[in-house]
């Protein structure tokens, strides 16, 4: 299990490197990296005049010392644990650039930490956010120093039970993260819609909300036995809310720390998706998110 591991602090990295150490995940290898953003990148024109000046090289290089201070101390912990460690240090657009580390490792998962006064913290800053969560072909995890720790032990798979969802789930056993210790497969259906279609169903004597609740919790106890199978313990959670209200609610019934997306919204509960929802989750919510490519 390959993780590039984003190193902005070396106290945010220790504190996502603990919490993917909790998880537990087999054969675990992981790369630090650390990205170097030139500031006229990011401070816009009145800085890009200065950006060949003696006074920008010394900052640079100044920086650079540090950024290498800081892996060579990271990797140094890592290797103590005993665990496999190769860091980078990089420069360019932080996303880019942490796409790019992972796919030259042939990474499975890239971590980075969003500390919760950041609610568009330093990864996640408008169109960073979006271009990790929309384009970022690996799976990826944020982790949220919120909640007591043993809180990431604790997840909520919530799944709309599509093809893509199902390939989520059997990337995430693929993954083996057996230090989760609970995992509750949650769906969110729409009650208004099922209450709009009552009237025209009425006749036929159906509880259209509890057909649809029945129906969803089936597939949903087939998803718990195939990780009881796998040596999960899980169990299972219908709730008639929207998407997000729902996840929210669910997090706090389960005494969770971490959410997992593992679907591509289709049909009626197309709310479910990728993009929309993980957006919402790792930039407006208190919880640690993983999102699961396929």
């Amino acid at each position: 299990m390959r993780v590039v591991l984003g190193c902005h602090h070396l106290s945010s990295a220790h504190q996502t490197l603990q919490a993917i150490l909790q998880l537990g995940f087999a054969g675990l290898q992981v790369h630090p990296t650390h990205v170097m953003e030139h500031v006229g990148s990011t401070l816009g024109k009145y800085l890009l005049t200065v950006t060949e000046s003696e006074y920008y090289g010394n900052y640079m290089l100044s920086e650079q010392q540090k950024a290498k201070e800081l892996l060579q101390s990271f990797e140094k912990e890592i290797l103590d644990l005993g665990i496999p460690c190769y860091s980078k240090l990089r420069e360019g657009h932080v996303v880019n650039e942490l796409m790019a580390q992972a796919q030259e490792s042939d990474a499975d998962l890239v971590a980075v930490s969003l500390k919760a006064q950041e609610s568009l913290g330093h990864f996640f800053f408008g169109s960073v956010g979006r271009k990790m969560i929309f384009r970022c072909p690996t799976s990826f995890f944020v982790y949220k120093p919120v909640n007591a720790p043993q809180t990431i032990k604790r997840a909520i798979f919530a799944t709309d039970h599509s093809q893509f969802a199902q390939k989520a789930l059997e990337r995430l056993v693929r993954m083996r993260p057996m230090g989760l210790e609970h995992i509750a497969v949650m769906t969110a259906y729409p009650q208004n819609l099922t209450s709009a279609l009552a009237p025209f169903v009425s006749q036929l004597g159906v509880d259209v909300s509890r057909w649809v609740e029945e129906k969803l919790h089936e597939e949903n106890l087939a998803i718990v036995q195939f990780l009881q199978k796998e040596g999960f313990h899980a169990v299972a959670e219908v709730r008639g809310e929207p998407i997000h209200e729902a996840i929210e609610n669910s997090v706090k019934h389960q005494d969770a720390g971490l959410v997992i997306l593992g679907a591509q919204g289709h049909g009626m509960l197309e709310g479910l998706s990728l993009g929309s929802v993980a957006a919402h989750q790792v930039l407006h919510t208190r919880h640690s998110v993983l999102v699961v490519r396929p």
